[in-house]
């Protein structure tokens, strides 16, 4: 298994797990912990696919394909890019209540 195919089944398993735990869990702190760290792992998972996609492209050379899941990475790193800030935000207890990652 490649190491991009690897990081991407951890990541969906993550997700998974902290799905299950943030619907079984009350409001609070912790919660919205895992909310968070649960959408870093998605845009992971998520960044993990469309880079394959990438790499498939330029070894098919399709250049429409290429500018299109190149995009989508450059989209998706962004939220990946937020997601760890709000997760560090939340952790550190300065995370604005009336805002969390599931609204």
């Amino acid at each position: 298994m490649e190491p991009l195919h690897l990081v991407g089944a951890i990541a969906v398993g993550l997700l998974v797990l902290g799905w299950l735990v943030v619907s079984f869990s009350a409001p609070g702190r912790r919660r919205t912990v895992i909310e968070w760290i649960s959408a870093t792992v998605m845009y992971i998972a998520l960044l993990a696919l469309f880079i394959n996609l990438v790499k498939n492209a330029l070894e098919a050379d399709n250049t429409v394909a290429l500018v299109a899941f190149g995009f989508l990475c450059f989209l998706f790193g962004g939220g990946l890019l937020v997601s760890i800030y709000r997760t560090i935000a939340a952790a550190r207890g300065a995370e604005d209540s009336a805002q969390s990652a599931i609204n």
